[in-house]
């Protein structure tokens, strides 16, 4: 790299640590404020009449039932009031998928029956009904999802002032049975009631397996899972034994002129209704989430030289690329919640959850960036420690050149660094720095660090052309020691910036998740010299490849 273009990037560096490295933009006043007008909104709703015999067991140990903590003359604190809120709702949504678990079970094991004693037109109505049960559920699900999806957008960190920990809201959990309603809802269910047709018990029984293999296996973890996390939640409360009753209300029918699927089917859509309006409607969260007037009008950030509506289209159009598609395995944690690269690409950016999702996309891309530092410093340190062991005085020819292509390599590599810092700075400047990071975790801290490795690389002190010269027979003897004192340096410097701030690794570890992480450079097994060339181009083939796949594909290129 120029060294004009390096002192230029050096006092851009300057300008943006002290202009562009702000708080959030947001202020903390103005969220507040929504937040209570939202809370005293929804505590005045007759839906949590419904839970009035619910006991909350707070963090004192006393009991309180749930509306008497989030009502207007609590001395609840706002953050505390939607803790106690979640914690509510993810004990009764788990009430609700457990309904649904044992009622859905019940239909497919009915539907079984008749296809292990081949009574075909039982079979086929059956599984209508087994099709029509799941179906139905969609938009109930789709509503309390969208509560959940709402509550975890909330930024306590932000409202509480403080490090708490706060209720996780079980959203990806509901999303699953979200996805699978609606995988139903564009099956056609009509074949099924036609007996005529030779392949339709085939296709029942596919259906039926289908089910039973969703119900027992991932909805079975998926809900032991929710019984963990409400199991630090105490509740007076004894839960209902709807499916026990509905069985005994249907063995106590005289004539029974309906199949017990069609009965429970018909029962869950009323039960599902039922749940919409107590759950949903009747909590006033339709109202928040799909007002009719904008009675709550989510707080803007501000921005000197754009608006928040461009900065949502921009991050929109950036993860439309379909690089992004190879991340969703990938997940941070951010105020306690686990969130997956596929969560925060499941809903475009829109000024609900602005915030939040800003916040994820800048954890994401600096988890990435971090990973990579560390990898490149981890497998820069193996080829210097070779180096150090090879003997430099029978042959300083070989030697030197080691060194040569170990620095020659270094220096192909920069422009990886040169994007990634650009990149952070661009997008800090887009999206603007985490208010509550601490300055070892946050992206200033990251730039700091390839500055530093960039100011390293570029000092003059790692010259080829000092190592390539043999002309003049007087510097033999310092070519002899130069080379090594060279190497030694560039290590220590490598070392540094990758420890030098102990907390990063750290920080790290419990923000990022980013397993099968997808550009890998393995450090080889042995090193020779024999193998120090390839060794070498492998750095810069991962150099290249981060340039293509975390900067390219992800539409980062678009920002500079």
């Amino acid at each position: 790299m120029l060294p004009k273009l390096f002192y230029s990037i050096c006092y851009t560096f300057w300008i943006l640590t002290t202009t562009f490295f702000v708080s959030c933009r947001i202020k903390p006043k103005k969220y507040e404020k929504y937040y209570s007008k939202v809370m005293d909104y929804i505590s005045e709703q007759v839906g949590w009449d419904f839970m009035q015999y619910l006991e909350v067991k707070s963090s004192t140990g006393t009991k309180c039932n749930i509306r008497d903590v989030i009502c207007k003359r609590s001395r609840t604190i706002l953050p505390k009031k939607f803790d106690a809120v979640i914690g509510t709702l993810n004990f009764m949504y788990a009430e609700v998928i457990k309904t649904f678990i044992d009622h859905i079970s019940t239909i497919a094991n009915q539907c079984q029956e008749y296809y292990d004693v081949n009574q075909v037109d039982n079979l086929l109505r059956c599984t209508y009904f087994l099709q029509s049960a799941v179906e139905n559920s969609k938009t109930m699900f789709e509503q309390l999802y969208n509560v959940m999806n709402y509550l975890s957008n909330i930024d306590f960190k932000l409202l509480a002032r403080l490090k708490t920990k706060f209720s996780i809201p079980i959203v990806d959990e509901i999303y699953t049975f979200v996805e699978y309603a609606t995988l139903k809802s564009q099956q056609n269910s009509q074949i099924f009631i036609n007996s005529n047709d030779s392949s339709t018990k085939k296709m029942a029984c596919e259906v039926i397996l289908e089910v039973q293999s969703f119900i027992e296996g991932k909805v079975h973890d998926i809900y032991q899972n929710i019984k963990v996390k409400n199991s630090t939640y105490i509740y007076n409360h004894k839960p209902n034994c709807l499916l026990e009753e509905n069985l005994k209300d249907y063995k106590a029918q005289q004539n029974k002129n309906i199949e017990l699927s069609q009965y429970l089917s018909e029962w869950l859509k009323i039960y599902y209704n039922e749940i919409s309006k107590n759950f949903y409607k009747n909590l006033g969260f339709e109202q928040v989430l799909e007002p009719i007037e904008e009675g709550f009008k989510h707080p803007v950030h501000i921005y000197k030289n754009t608006s928040q509506n461009q900065v949502i289209e921009q991050i929109n159009k950036i993860t439309r690329e379909s690089g992004w598609n190879s991340l969703k395995h990938m997940s941070i944690i951010f105020n306690g919640q686990l969130i997956s690269v596929e969560r925060i690409l499941r809903h475009p950016a829109d000024k609900t959850n602005f915030h939040c999702k800003k916040e994820h996309i800048l954890r994401v891309i600096k988890c990435i960036y971090t990973e990579i530092l560390f990898k490149y410093c981890d497998y820069v340190i193996s080829l210097l420690d070779f180096i150090k062991t090879v003997n430099i005085k029978p042959n300083v020819a070989v030697y030197t050149n080691l060194v040569r292509q170990i620095f020659d390599t270094i220096h192909k590599t920069t422009r990886m660094f040169n994007i990634m810092y650009k990149t952070l700075i661009s997008l800090n400047e887009l999206m603007g720095d985490y208010f509550y990071n601490n300055i070892n975790s946050n992206i200033k801290c990251l730039c700091n660090l390839i500055t530093r490795l960039l100011d390293e690389i570029n000092s003059g002190n790692y010259s080829i052309h000092v190592l390539d010269s043999k002309s003049d027979l007087s510097k033999q003897k310092i070519l002899q020691f130069y080379p090594r004192i060279c190497v030694n340096n560039f290590l220590r410097a490598v070392k540094y910036s990758q420890s030098s701030n102990s907390s990063l690794p750290v920080t790290y570890e419990k923000q990022c998740l980013l397993q099968n992480f997808v550009l890998n450079i393995d450090i080889p097994e042995s090193i020779s010299t024999d193998n120090f060339s390839s060794a070498c181009d492998e750095l810069i083939v991962f150099s290249n490849n981060f340039i293509k796949v975390y900067y390219e594909e992800l539409g980062l290129n678009k920002l500079n």
